[in-house]
């Protein structure tokens, strides 16, 4: 099999000083231009990002000062060179950073996010590189100059970046919004520092174990190990995933036991910083920079000033989606409260006697239900169906392979575990994808997977996908791409197995790795998974309905079945609330913002109940206190709605794909299925943002999405 080299192509002049043992300085030496990442010591992160800003400066200026006419290979394609060794840097960074925060690391981090800030204002301000772009922009325009249409959407995507960053400005508006950007990155880096130290605070310990009844011995066992790592000589600590549902709710037996855990989750943003703060001010805080940014650029609100870069047009749109979605939701919360309340399994599982519905009883109870309806169609005699199969655990080997067949059906790949390759993370695995379809090169390498599944203390909540390389033929780059997940360790000997959540959730995450993997772009900035924000989630939802094709269960698309609509009244209202959270916070002019931070619990309280949403058995799935998305980072503020905008698109794509395999009776499911695949895989997954993304869909799909697929998965259609 084939593996790609790292690339030929020298560094920048300057770039490598000589005899530098610093090996972020140089490109990677293991496969695909992979650096040796346990050669990487701490104190080489801040040289090897100035280095990087210095080279990408040095191009830039020199850009800026070429007295050659204005092209594609005069101005584009040395910009896209430029920053070959910063995005190395920060790329490793990012990737090491979120599954081990060392204690030196977070020290680092703050310089980092604030250096990058400066820099990224520096390049988006440069008036004669502004100037060159615009000029190629009119040289295009006139003939007097040719490019690809690639090329055309990546320098009008560098335009609007600038444009957006405050290219245009004058000398003190740009001065006032350097101030702002650095204030913002610092307020997220507090953020995200001060949740992180939280969720380890607000780990609930249970000094009895049998307290956590209802969980597995592994569950158990690990939690146990938990409370010895943390110090106490006996007992059980669960610690706190980022969303509001902790998953142990839905197994905990003991009442006054789900009690203490969901009162630690919906408590959390209440911690203080040095400054004493709480990560709510600090959120509410972001909030207000963030539009006095926004009018400072000449839009109404944060919303506004980034609705140009996704698909969404605007926010009436987003706003009729999101009604549409939360009133069929909430009909259908209505009647799985109801026979919640007429099953009475909160009760019985309450040794003080009867007791009313607690938020804290929700999840145990659709559990219960689910389980006890999944046991009488077993008992008549039934196949348990693809409902009982959700239910059941999967060993991780067997759930890995699933997720790679399944991708080796569809996409024609072919995965490897490679044990030779250094882990980035204490307990990573590395894998190599090579093709294996007919239609392109068989068993030429494509790039590598690298799988960090287990939680630690230094670990960022969640799960993620992230790039230590893009896929790029103006670089040479190859994908490297990461999974991260936060499972917890089994204790020694013990084999891990993944339940129906966790498994949908590595199906998720390796859609997003497919999207950078089978990349095929000229430019590092459209590559893979470089979409709008709203679109990213599209392909990993996607992935999501292979996990019952991937059991031989049933094909894609399938329509979901009573039981498996079971909850998803619950879950979608939880899933709304936080996105109108989101909406509420970043649609604020800066005095309404102003106003909010006064009391930031009152504001997002009003903003819930004005949807419908302030339900007092179900609170959002992420509060103000530790909605990480929004807050830690721009990446989803004012975008937390594109879950659901992406569901709209997978759920009409998962009838696509149920209808390819109609149309195919006479062919075998794989043959149909490969087929589809490949489609999909050359008009959408490899295009990323080199096209726009929604005529991608159009092609790929042959048809525009629609709302009507994800009520009916969903179950909230009127039918």
């Amino acid at each position: 099999m084939e593996r790609t080299e790292p690339p030929a192509h020298a560094e920048m002049p300057g770039s490598t000083p000589p005899g530098a043992d610093n090996p972020l300085l140089r490109a990677g030496t293991l496969d695909y231009g992979l650096t040796d990442l346990s050669k990487i010591r701490d104190e080489h992160w801040l040289p090897a990002l100035e280095a990087g800003i210095d080279a990408q400066r040095r191009a830039v200026e020199a850009i800026a000062e070429d007295p050659a006419p204005v092209e594609v290979s005069t101005v584009l394609h040395p910009l896209g060179r430029s920053h070959e060794l910063l995005s190395r840097v920060e790329r490793a960074f990012s990737c090491m950073f979120s599954v081990d925060a060392t204690e030196a690391r977070q020290q680092v981090q703050p310089e980092i996010t604030q250096r990058v800030a400066a820099h990224r204002d520096w390049l988006a301000m440069h008036e004669n590189l502004y100037e060159r772009l615009q000029a190629l922009q009119s040289a295009l325009a006139r003939g007097e100059t040719s490019a690809t249409e690639e090329q055309r959407r990546m320098l009008q995507h560098v335009l609007d970046e600038a444009r957006a960053a405050g290219a245009g400005l004058g000398g003190a508006e740009q001065e006032q919004l350097r101030a702002l950007n650095l204030e913002l990155g610092a307020a997220e880096t507090a953020y995200e520092q001060l949740q992180r130290r939280e969720a380890a605070a607000h780990a609930v310990f249970f000094s009895d174990p049998a307290e956590l009844e209802g969980l597995d011995a592994a569950e158990s066992g690990a939690a146990q190990a938990a409370a010895r790592e943390a110090g106490h000589a006996d007992g059980a600590l669960l610690s706190l995933t980022l969303p509001v549902q902790q998953s142990p709710l839905e197994r905990m037996t003991r009442r006054q036991a789900r009690r203490r855990l969901h009162e630690a989750s919906v408590s959390r943003g209440t911690l203080t910083d040095d400054d004493g703060r709480t990560t709510s001010q600090i959120g509410a805080h972001i909030a207000v920079l963030r539009a006095r940014r926004s009018r400072l650029l000449g839009f109404e609100h944060h919303l506004a000033s980034v609705l140009p870069g996704r698909t969404a047009p605007d926010r009436t749109s987003i706003e009729r989606m999101l009604k549409t979605i939360v009133t069929g939701a909430l009909v259908r919360l209505d009647a799985e409260i109801q026979a919640l309340r007429e099953a009475g399994i909160h009760q019985t599982s309450d040794p003080d006697g009867p007791a009313e519905l607690a938020p804290w009883d929700v999840s145990f109870g659709l559990a219960a239900l689910a389980r006890r309806q999944q046991s009488s169609e077993g008992a008549g005699g039934e196949s348990p169906g693809l409902a009982a199969e959700h239910t059941r655990d999967v060993p991780l080997e067997q759930a890995l392979r699933r997720v790679f067949d399944a991708a080796s059906q569809l996409y024609g790949i072919t995965v490897v575990e490679r044990e030779d390759l250094p882990g980035f993370a204490p307990g990573a695995r590395s894998f190599e994808v090579f093709e294996s379809s007919a239609e392109k090169r068989p068993g030429a390498g494509i790039g590598l997977f690298l799988l960090d599944l287990y939680a630690r203390p230094s670990k960022s909540g969640g799960a993620w996908m992230n790039s230590f390389s893009v896929a790029s033929t103006l670089t040479g780059s190859a994908p490297v791409v990461i999974n991260a997940l936060n499972i917890t360790a089994p204790a020694v000997g013990e084999q891990p197995a993944l339940g129906p959540s966790t498994m949908r959730t590595l199906f998720h995450e390796f859609g997003h790795a497919l999207h950078g993997l089978l990349a095929e772009a000229e430019f590092e900035e459209l590559s893979g998974t470089s979409v709008p924000r709203d679109n990213v989630e599209f392909p990993s939802q996607v992935n999501e309905i292979f996990q019952e094709f991937s059991a031989g269960l049933a094909a894609p698309g399938q329509q979901p079945t009573t039981e498996e609509l079971w909850g998803k009244g619950f879950s979608t209202v939880e899933h709304a609330a936080a996105v109108v959270l989101d909406l509420a916070w970043h649609t604020l002019s800066a005095e309404e913002a102003e106003a909010a931070v006064e009391d930031p619990e009152a504001f997002s309280e009003a903003a819930l109940a004005a949807w419908g949403l302030d339900h007092p058995l179900v609170p959002p799935r992420y509060g103000i206190g530790f909605f990480k998305h929004i807050f830690a980072g721009s990446g989803y503020a004012a975008g937390y709605y594109s879950y659901l905008w992406a569901q709209v698109l997978a759920a009409d794509a998962s009838e696509w794909y149920r209808e390819q395999l109609a149309q195919n009776r006479g062919q075998q499911l794989s043959e149909a299925m490969a087929a589809a695949g490949a489609q999909v895989r050359r008009e959408l997954l490899s295009r990323g943002n080199t096209r726009d993304p929604l005529e991608s869909y159009r092609i790929a799909f042959g048809r525009d999405p629609g709302t009507d697929a994800l009520l009916r998965q969903l179950g909230l259609d009127e039918s």
